[in-house]
């Protein structure tokens, strides 16, 4: 712990490397930061957060870090986004809508710029004129492929290459702001089984790659063309939830703002269908989510020497 230097966050890969649980390259991974006050606080799944009581204690191959709290293993974005970060379901959706999500789910150490559901919700008369095709367009340009790229790496003027016909989006970091293109990085670091999900406040455009954020406000404006129903919040069903496969224990969430762990996450409706105003009941296909309910947690932090 001593080697990490205050203010500083740094990936540690785990012995965690059954394909079940890590789809990454160096096994499953936490994030260790250490805090201005010298404390280390660590990351797992779901947000889970933690502090390490007592340092590096020697014992005859390697070192114990003594933790206040039980690290959880990063789930598939399947679950991630149903359980714990609900303010991306209509990502999600979306992904199911246009028959990405298995591809998705396989992708090794993938990094993910998800909008949440308001960006949906602000373009929802938009995405009703956008073809199956046009919409998959657009989502792979959120998805970076093999290339596990956490917070401290998004470098100023720096670009990362993406699943859309390797199309680049462009990174701007301004005081403590971080934007990609011009939508601004809202949550950070959320881990998965196979990397790891920044969301983000607007839809990104494939067509416009070089759009600058406005750094003298703090609402961006959106990179698509306003139609049809443009009001933001609660007031416009979340488009793409409907996309959403469910059963009665498979819920969808009940409110058109979403929320999560960050966020203040609402609560969610168990009987298989969509309570949005509007929007037609989620898919009844019996599929609850590869990966859901993964629960293995690991306690001890052990580093080699």
């Amino acid at each position: 712990m001593t080697s990490i230097a205050k203010g500083d966050s740094i990936w540690a890969s785990t012995k965690l490397t059954d394909k079940a649980f890590s789809r990454m390259t160096s096994g499953q991974r936490l994030i260790l930061t250490k805090q201005p006050g010298g404390e280390v606080v660590f990351t797992s799944g779901f947000a889970t957060r933690g502090t390490v009581l007592v340092e590096d204690l020697s014992f005859d191959n390697g070192l114990v870090q003594v933790v206040d709290s039980v690290m959880r293993v990063p789930e598939t974005l399947e679950s991630t986004a149903r359980d714990a970060y609900t303010d991306l379901t209509s990502f999600l959706g979306a992904l199911y809508a246009t028959d990405l999500m298995s591809e998705v789910s396989q992708v090794t150490d993938l990094t993910i710029f998800a909008p949440r559901n308001a960006a949906f919700q602000q373009l929802a008369g938009a995405f009703e004129t956008f073809s199956k095709d046009k919409l998959k367009r657009i989502l792979k340009y959120h998805i970076v492929p093999g290339n596990l790229t956490h917070v401290w790496e998004l470098q100023n003027a720096s670009s990362l290459i993406t699943a859309e016909n390797r199309a680049k989006v462009h990174i701007t970091r301004h005081t403590n702001f971080i934007y990609v293109n011009s939508a601004e990085i809202i949550q950070t670091d959320i881990l998965l089984t196979n990397g790891l999900v920044h969301m983000i406040d607007n839809v990104l455009n494939p067509d416009l790659p070089d759009v600058d954020p406005v750094l003298d406000t703090t609402a961006q404006v959106p990179a698509f063309v306003l139609a049809g129903a443009t009001a933001t919040g609660t007031t416009v069903p979340t488009p793409y939830v409907s996309n959403l496969p469910c059963t009665a224990s498979c819920p969808v969430q009940a409110t058109g703002a979403g929320g999560g762990a960050a966020a203040g996450g609402t609560a969610v409706a168990g009987n298989g269908k969509s309570s949005n105003a509007g929007v037609a009941p989620a898919r009844c296909t019996g599929l609850a989510g590869a990966g859901v309910g993964l629960g293995l947690a690991v306690g001890v932090m052990m580093a080699a020497l």
